[in-house]
């Protein structure tokens, strides 16, 4: 596949009786193992990867720095095939209704998500993203992976409400668009109040920048919260029992 088969390590920093995510189901789902359509999803973000640099969404100007070309290549924005294979296995063993995206760029996480959505025969995956040209290119990516999903055109904020999510059955929320971290606390904010059911939300780049990693830790800390989890410094994990209410202040 182009990456070594190894395990990220993963540090369980909290865990209740209750949790789903013990130290012992995070050990297997990180445990590296061949999964339906690997080769397809390897090789879409191949072909994904070859059509080079394209145009960022306009409103991500605004947090790019003054000597940024505002365009990203696939390889730059996408997941990586390590991270890529735990989300098949979490989406596989946490049996979700729905896997919410936020941020879906060219569709190489959607397409993981997917993978998992389609062993289990149930679920689907609800992608947001405003950039229409990176969204046609992902919907013809996670087609060729299955038709279980909702690919919405425009921002999270913008478009939750009209996709009608089920928040009170179990589910997953990818939340991988801008790296800052009071829009990733306004996020939070708008996901934690609704959840009914057990959620669990996965938070990439946590160590993107400080306010990245300090959202999470106080967001790690919020009432509802029965196991938190980081993976490598790169990818954070909470998740939570019962409806939360509002997330913390970030200072």
């Amino acid at each position: 596949m182009g990456e070594p088969a190894q395990a990220p390590l993963a540090v369980v920093r909290r865990q209740r009786d209750t949790a789903f995510l013990s130290e012992e189901v995070v050990a297997e789902l990180i445990r590296p193992r061949p999964f339906a359509k690997e080769r397809l999803i390897a090789e879409r973000a191949r072909l994904t990867q070859e059509m080079g640099p394209l145009d960022l969404w306009e409103g991500y100007r605004d947090f790019a720095a003054s000597d940024d070309t505002l365009k990203r290549s696939s390889n730059s924005v996408r997941t990586s095939h390590k991270y890529g294979r735990f989300y098949v296995q979490l989406a596989r063993r946490f049996r979700p209704w729905t896997v919410v995206e936020i941020g879906t760029a060219f569709g190489v996480s959607g397409m993981y998500w997917l993978a998992g959505l389609a062993t289990n025969r149930r679920g689907r995956l609800v992608t947001f993203d405003p950039n229409r040209q990176w969204q046609e290119i992902a919907r013809a990516n996670l087609a060729a992976i299955s038709p279980r999903f909702t690919a919405i055109a425009y921002t999270f904020e913008a478009g939750f409400e009209a996709a009608k999510i089920r928040f009170g059955r179990p589910g997953i929320a990818f939340i991988d668009g801008i790296h800052v971290g009071e829009i990733v606390k306004a996020q939070a904010e708008l996901l934690l109040p609704r959840l009914a059911a057990r959620w669990i939300l996965v938070f990439d780049d946590i160590r993107f920048n400080e306010g990245m990693y300090r959202c999470f830790r106080e967001i790690e800390q919020a009432a509802g919260v029965v196991s938190a989890v980081e993976i490598e410094s790169r990818v954070g994990i909470v998740e939570v029992s019962e409806s939360v209410g509002e997330a913390p202040h970030i200072s």
